[in-house]
């Protein structure tokens, strides 16, 4: 329940900074209605799931140097191949990062000029009825909300890939059963072709590393969400006004 009490906390906080006549005229000027729903909405949410895997900070790591350094005890050198795609691997990830930041810059100020009209055509719904101006307010509304509908698309897309690389790399996948999918087949063949003779891949062998293995799922996943909901620039800089 405290995490309830602590997102209540920081939207309450938002509130009297800026509902409650807190913020100075210039900061006024400077926000529309717009970015004040989002932080009461999109950037506490992001709080929240921060929140969620703060402790992964820490635990995550852990969990990855351990698995690598049971998986180097029981595979040798073999380790290394798997590593060369985990490196391999971070380029890409940070270029579809810097993407997806870039797209929900993009999406964001879409939502705040489409909530801003939305405003003043509830404002002005008078006005507008007594000037049958229905249509073209709608027009208007549906140009804007198709732009963010566009880049949310492009940012579906790059999450997916996000996913599913990351879903990919850790080696194995359960659905109906184990397959065995770039690191641990990597791995699994470099194990055997170093040294033929004596690198027998014996079900002990085969087993413990697929655990190993599967151990590192987890943590390697979180940590695209963990950097993505890092960013908390936006709600901090209207609490400092």
């Amino acid at each position: 329940m405290s995490i309830f009490y602590f997102i209540f906390a920081k939207k309450i906080t938002i509130y009297l900074k800026i509902i409650a006549l807190n913020l100075s005229n210039n900061a006024r000027k400077n926000r529309t209605t717009g970015e004040i729903v989002n932080l009461m909405s999109v950037d506490i949410q992001r709080v929240q799931d921060m929140t969620t895997f703060v402790m992964l900070f820490w635990s995550a790591p852990l969990q990855v140097i351990l698995s690598i350094c049971f998986l180097w005890k029981l595979l040798g050198w073999a380790v290394v191949a798997g590593v060369v795609i985990l490196v391999a691997m971070v380029p890409f990830n940070s270029f579809i990062s810097v993407k997806m930041r870039n797209c929900q810059v993009e999406q964001m100020k879409y939502k705040d000029e489409r909530l801003k009209m939305m405003s003043e055509i509830l404002n002005g719904v008078k006005v507008l009825k007594l000037y049958a101006w229905e249509r073209s307010m709608e027009n208007m509304i549906l140009e804007i909300r198709g732009k963010e509908i566009s880049v949310l698309k492009k940012l579906a897309f790059l999450n997916a890939a996000t996913t599913l690389s990351w879903a990919c790399a850790p080696f194995l996948v359960q659905k109906n059963q184990y397959q065995f999918i770039y690191v641990a087949v990597l791995t699994f063949a470099v194990f055997v072709t170093v040294d033929p003779v004596n690198n027998v891949l014996t079900p002990q062998i085969t087993f413990v590393a697929l655990a190993l293995f599967n151990i590192l799922r987890f943590p390697l996943a979180v940590f695209a969400m963990i950097f993505s909901q890092a960013n908390r620039h936006s709600k901090d800089e209207v609490l400092q006004k």
